[in-house]
């Protein structure tokens, strides 16, 4: 072999093995991309989420809540708490208590579709609806959240037992104009509040 062949074939070899030593660093590269993706997503979820239920949780309402009530259209807020939720969870236990959460989330999860569902403390949840969720242009506001209340007051079977738990619902919406989610989370409160005292009542809308 002439020292000219031989020259070449070391100089390829040598392209050829920083050419393997760059596609293997950029392989490296991806995959460390990807997994700080995967741990941004992550903890994005942990912070936004309720651990319990998978619900969106206060804060994630918060922040998602005013560019849903800003898409056009209007909205409304709900807020829900639970009926018979406390003497089911001092009787059977926490792991029971925890199932009938899970149970109201994925009911009341269902009747929003691809509206937001949260999940805000104890038994306390909430919602927001927008216009394009109503089913008919007869259909308002009253019959979306009677139709929730429903939903969640079907008797549940957890552990063999057959439970019930009802929901006192406060509504505000957007009818009269544009409004800041905190001044609807507060008026939808005090109407739930209002719900919770009668307890002929399940729903009580705002306007």
């Amino acid at each position: 072999m002439s020292v000219d062949v031989f020259s070449d074939t070391i100089l390829a070899a040598a392209a050829t093995s920083e050419a393997d030593q760059v596609q293997a660093e950029l392989m490296a590269l991806r995959a460390q991309v990807a997994s700080l993706q995967s741990e941004r997503a992550a903890l994005w979820w942990e912070n936004n989420h309720d651990d319990l239920t998978g619900l969106a949780n206060r804060r994630m309402l918060i922040n998602v809540g005013p560019s849903l009530l800003s898409s056009g259209g209007r909205c409304a807020v709900a807020v829900l708490d639970l009926n018979g939720f406390k003497p089911i969870n001092d009787q059977w236990g926490h792991a029971i208590g925890d199932d009938v959460l899970r149970t109201v989330a994925r009911r009341l999860s269902h009747c929003l579709g691809d509206d937001l569902a949260v999940r805000l403390s104890g038994d306390e949840f909430a919602a927001i609806l927008t216009e394009s969720s109503l089913p008919g242009h007869g259909c308002d506001w009253s019959s979306r959240v009677g139709a929730i209340a429903a939903a969640i007051a079907e008797p549940m079977v957890i552990d063999g037992r057959e439970l019930r738990v009802t929901a006192s619902i406060g509504v505000a919406t957007t009818s009269d104009g544009p409004a800041a989610i905190a001044e609807l989370l507060r008026r939808a409160d005090l109407a739930m509040y209002r719900a919770k005292a009668d307890r002929y009542c399940s729903n009580i809308v705002w306007d």
